[in-house]
């Protein structure tokens, strides 16, 4: 008898040695499906699957009679001619070329009824009958990032415009003013839009992000669109125009978000934003500068998007 017990005590024990070295198996990873939402009449959101956030505030057109124009001086209100197209041919590019979605934000209003690149005040001209538009779109940029933080460390905020300069060229804000770029040493990463990036850029120089080979604006210029600042073109001569970068550029990449970094992109109109060829074009352009600008100089390799 006790012949069997110490048997059956040895088999318990073997048989339990066996089952706790099973190996253990790893949950598969789902991919996460972007969301497309209508945050009021006007203002369309997309939370996407890869760490960037495009911005497109001044595209829009529509002017119903029941929102008053802004009236305040000195006030713009030009429309970018084209960017909410631009953005949604990105947006095609990046899911058939990339099977990933960016999440992306913009107001079909015109730019005569609010300014959602600008402060409250100035972007409804103190009237509170406009506010909750301004509200939903900031609202849902800030739950863009928010939900995208879940899943990486960082994200790349762009605001994205159009520019009517004579030179075409994208003009890429971060910032530093025309004449700091014509100083590149003195440039630093404090007061600029990629601040909060600079721990994950693997030691590289501000100087090398903005107008390095892995610049954002040298992969454009590689893939067939001339920009400013990058490796063949630092920096505006004194006399050219050049936006260095709004109010959502400072906002989105300033202290109340210390994981987000990015810029903003003034696109010309000429053979970029004219007519659905040239968006395409660029589309494509900007998914490769970008995806190369994740993988060569940030800790989010592409390969990890769409979780």
């Amino acid at each position: 008898m006790k012949k069997l017990i110490a048997v059956f005590l040895l088999f318990a024990a073997c048989s339990c040695k066996k089952k706790d070295q099973l190996p253990v198996t790893e949950p598969v990873k789902e991919k996460y499906i972007p969301v497309t939402a209508s945050l009021d009449a006007y203002t369309k959101v997309q939370y996407g699957n890869m760490p960037l956030v495009i911005s497109v505030p001044h595209g829009g057109s529509m002017q119903p009679a029941g929102i008053p124009n802004r009236t305040c001086p000195g006030i713009t209100t030009v429309t970018d001619i084209g960017t909410i197209a631009l953005l949604l041919v990105i947006d095609s590019i990046a899911g058939a070329d990339y099977n990933i979605k960016p999440s992306w934000i913009y107001t079909d209003l015109s730019r005569i009824k609010i300014d959602e690149n600008r402060a409250l005040p100035e972007a409804t001209c103190s009237n509170p009958a406009v506010y909750q538009y301004w509200n939903n779109y900031h609202t849902g940029l800030d739950t863009c990032i928010g939900r995208l933080l879940t899943r990486y460390p960082q994200c790349i905020f762009i605001d994205l415009h159009g520019h009517g300069h004579t030179i075409q060229r994208c003009e890429l804000g971060y910032l530093l003013t025309a004449g700091e770029l014509q100083n590149p040493s003195t440039l630093m990463y404090s007061g600029s839009s990629l601040n909060h990036g600079a721990g994950i850029f693997g030691g590289k120089t501000i100087q090398q992000m903005v107008s390095g080979s892995t610049a954002f604006g040298s992969y454009l210029f590689t893939n067939g669109f001339a920009a400013v600042p990058a490796a063949t073109d630092p920096a505006p001569a004194a006399a050219d125009p050049y936006f260095d970068g709004g109010y959502n550029t400072a906002w989105y990449t300033g202290t109340g978000y210390p994981k987000v970094f990015g810029w903003q992109i003034e696109t010309n109109y000429t053979g970029l934003r004219d007519n659905y060829t040239d968006r395409m074009a660029f589309a494509k352009a900007f998914m490769r500068s970008i995806i190369a600008y994740f993988n060569n100089n940030t800790n989010m390799p592409a390969v990890s998007f769409g979780y």
